[in-house]
């Protein structure tokens, strides 16, 4: 794919191929796209998803540019324009207040905006036909094309001011996409609880902008960049911020204990699950920690939370995923494997694999969700125990769901092996035993679910069910084959790294003062050892049905449930929102509108006619302004810290 993208890259000055200008067609063709839906063909269901894919499709070959320009010339370019400004009447670096959108290009925005386009365009072509027969299509469409717009907005934005507005888009458009089919109980609360977490990151990443532009008087990204270190804040004021910008990202990316909406997101429809999980929502968190990393690379402790919130959720993430009944949810967890171990890279100071595993992962993680909603749709079960023997009914399913498998397991020489080797790379080096046991943890146990879920939905025999009838499976064709077959293709191919620098993933995403994780021998061995153990172990347990120890039934169910944290959510919810809330209420109802009554009233009767001075008698109104003077005095000596001497 690179040395394609490089053949591809202008010969020409750069100044005649403007990256920011395709970038910025990148990211405004899927907003033209859906207000031309919503103005002209909202009725029409082909005209609607034609123009969204023919518009995604044009998107898709900016972006495509955008990365061959880059690969030839690997600069950092903006194109700034002020949204708003306004001057203060203050004097010095407070006289005016100024606040700039625009779009960038650089090797990381190019690199994640490209997975982001081609994600959407396939999951659109697979909607196609697997959202034909449902209701909504044309919702569905406008809700992908705005993730879709949302999330190239978060890949370009050049300051914190419109990362914070994009953020607020990705919000609306995962709670949109979750709760697509609303009638559904349990998919309307699965969108109110990923809405809710995700508003919480919103106002963290809210309080961060403020305090930023307070101590900095800037938002831009890479002007800060140089800031951080320049001593015009302590250690403690960096961390402070550090911590919200990963509140932020902890929320978006389902890192712990904020990773409860993330097994909900189950209840989207397939496509719209794959785009969420690959390049969507889920993975807007870990970019913004990567475009934010001069922060985190400037606070020492900011870098060692990102580590270890990092492991703690890759750790948790692939056990839960082993102890899931049900398909989406399993695979779900696994996300939230590989976006701690994202996090876990960046924090130690492995950057560029970071971002190199994002856009590896992003492609098997895409197929297992719509090989998923092939499979649930022809079993019309999404419970796992109810599966089995799909191999001889579902060869091609069955084939792309193993590569998507091998694929994001870490099984050499598909995508994601190439970057957990380079993660890998950099704690060896680091010589962390912590950090490799959590590596090598997370390679066998992501390893594990991956194949389990393989093997309980292919092999053995179909479980029978009252009115379902086996031998009428069907496999996939057209449409939905295409779709699948290209991103089985993609995930082998797409981490294969060269000899050549210049278009090895890993040298071409850089951060200033990071050393390259250099990948050797030793590093590819221990992941490729590690991920065929895993797969070979799943395979024996789950495929072969070779009994072994069952854990106890407390213990399963607790791993399934992961450990009650969200049912202690609710409960705290239950305890004490909801209590508080009847007391706000209350305040609103008798004290609020008792006064909105109150000067409503008052304002009616000022405004009547003048005859009513002739009712007021003069006794009245001298009583009246003597005790509004007094009141007056007391409140005065009160604020004045008055005390009797």
């Amino acid at each position: 794919m690179t040395l394609i993208l490089l053949a591809a890259a202008p010969k020409g000055p750069l100044d005649s191929w403007s990256p920011t200008l395709l970038a910025q067609f990148a990211l405004l063709l899927p907003l033209i796209a859906l207000l031309v839906i919503l103005a002209f063909t909202i009725d029409s269901r082909r005209m609607s998803a034609a123009i969204s894919i023919l518009f995604t499709l044009a998107s898709v070959f900016c972006a495509v540019l955008v990365v061959a320009i880059e690969v030839a010339h690997p600069l950092h370019l903006e194109r700034p324009a002020t949204f708003l400004q306004f001057f203060t009447g203050q004097s010095g670096g407070a006289s005016e207040f100024t606040l700039q959108w625009g779009v960038l290009s650089d090797p990381l925005a190019a690199t994640v905006g490209l997975a982001v386009v081609l994600v959407s365009l396939l999951v659109q072509v697979y909607a196609l036909s697997f959202m034909r027969r449902e209701d909504g299509v044309v919702r569905f469409f406008c809700a992908l094309l705005l993730a879709t717009f949302a999330m190239l907005g978060v890949t370009l934005s050049v300051s914190y001011f419109e990362m914070l507005l994009f953020f607020g888009m990705v919000t609306l458009s995962t709670y949109l996409l979750i709760g697509h089919w609303w009638q559904r109980e349990e998919a309307a609360t699965a969108a109110v609880r990923a809405f809710i977490i995700s508003a919480i990151g919103d106002l963290a990443l809210l309080a961060a902008v403020a305090y930023i532009y307070l101590r900095f008087n800037e938002l831009n990204f890479q002007t800060l960049a140089g800031q951080y270190v320049s001593g015009r804040i302590s250690a403690n004021g960096l961390f402070a911020i550090a911590i919200l910008i990963f509140i932020a990202a902890a929320a978006k990316s389902a890192l712990f204990p904020l990773h409860v909406w993330l097994p909900g997101s189950a209840q989207a429809p397939a496509p719209a699950a794959a785009l969420l999980h690959s390049a969507g929502g889920a993975v807007c968190g870990v970019y913004l920690i990567a475009r934010t990393y001069g922060l985190f690379h400037a606070s020492p402790r900011a870098l060692a939370l990102l580590a270890i919130a990092g492991g703690i959720s890759a750790v948790l993430g692939v056990l839960w995923a082993l102890f899931q009944d049900n398909l989406k949810r399993a695979i779900a967890y696994t996300t939230m494997g590989e976006l701690g171990l994202m996090v876990l890279a960046l924090g130690i100071g492995a950057y560029g694999a970071g971002v190199f595993e994002l856009f590896t992962h992003a492609w098997p993680k895409a197929l297992l969700f719509l090989a998923a909603g092939v499979i649930i749709r022809e079993l019309r079960t999404e419970r796992l125990s109810e599966m089995g023997g799909l191999w001889r009914r579902m060869r091609f399913t069955g084939s792309v769901m193993l590569i998507a498998v091998g694929a994001a397991a870490g099984v050499p020489p598909f995508s994601t092996f190439w970057s957990k080797d380079t993660i890998m790379s950099k704690a060896l080096a680091l010589r962390s035993p912590l950090t490799i046991a959590v590596i090598v943890a997370v390679t066998f146990l992501g390893a594990m679910a991956l194949v389990r879920i393989f093997a309980l939905a292919f092999t053995g025999e179909t479980a029978r069910r009252r009115r379902f009838e086996p031998e009428r499976i069907r496999d996939v064709g057209g449409r939905l084959a295409l779709a699948m077959s290209l991103l089985a293709v993609i995930s082998v191919v797409a981490g294969i790294r060269t000899l050549r620098s210049r278009i090895d993933p890993i040298a071409f995403i850089t951060f200033p003062g990071v050393p390259l994780p250099n990948s050797h021998y030793l590093a590819a061995g221990v992941i490729a050892v590690t991920a065929v153990l895993g797969a070979a172990a799943a395979w024996v347990i789950y495929a072969r049905r070779v009994p072994v120890p069952a854990a106890p039934q407390p213990l399963r169910r607790a791993m399934a449930e992961g450990l009650f944290i969200d049912h202690a959510y609710r409960l705290g919810a239950a305890t004490l929102l909801l209590p508080a809330s009847r007391a706000l209420g209350w305040v609103e109802t008798n004290v609020v509108d008792g006064a909105m009554d109150l000067i409503a009233e008052s304002a009616a009767f000022a405004a009547e006619p003048r005859s009513w001075l002739s009712q007021v008698r003069a006794r009245q109104l001298l009583i009246g302004l003597f005790a509004g003077v007094v009141a007056l005095g007391a409140v005065s000596i009160v604020l004045a810290g008055w005390r009797p001497g």
